[in-house]
């Protein structure tokens, strides 16, 4: 005669076998969570570079006016103008981007100019 309940072995299959789907589930969340975080990184990345073709379509004249020559911004410089918000946040680090971040334009043609974000790490 059988008592009420799960014999050892039983529980053993049980533990076993959701070890075996943690073994496969975890690794595809982390992978999951890091490509989250790089995808707000890049959009974060983007955001600070709109910030810098505002606040130069305002300054045509702080524009470089030489191929190949750049001219920068930080990040605080943004923000004081009203280009920036005050609370961007590096996900990779989950803390606000150093305000000595530098934002970039660079004059590509006379038609073209090509934005960057160096980023103290």
């Amino acid at each position: 005669m059988r008592d009420n309940g799960f014999t050892l072995a039983e529980l053993l299959g049980v533990i076993a076998i959701l070890g075996i789907i943690a073994m496969i589930t975890v690794p595809a969340i982390n992978r999951s969570l890091n490509q989250g975080r790089e995808d707000l990184y890049q959009t974060q990345i983007e955001q600070l570079e709109k910030g810098a073709q505002d606040y130069y379509t305002e300054h045509l004249d702080e524009m470089p006016d030489d191929i190949n020559v750049s001219n920068c911004k930080t990040i605080d410089e943004l923000q004081k103008g009203g280009y920036l918000p005050l609370d961007i946040k590096n996900p990779k680090t989950d803390e606000a981007f150093p305000l000595t971040t530098k934002i970039c334009v660079k004059k590509i043609t006379d038609m073209e100019f090509d934005y960057e974000v160096q980023v103290d790490e």
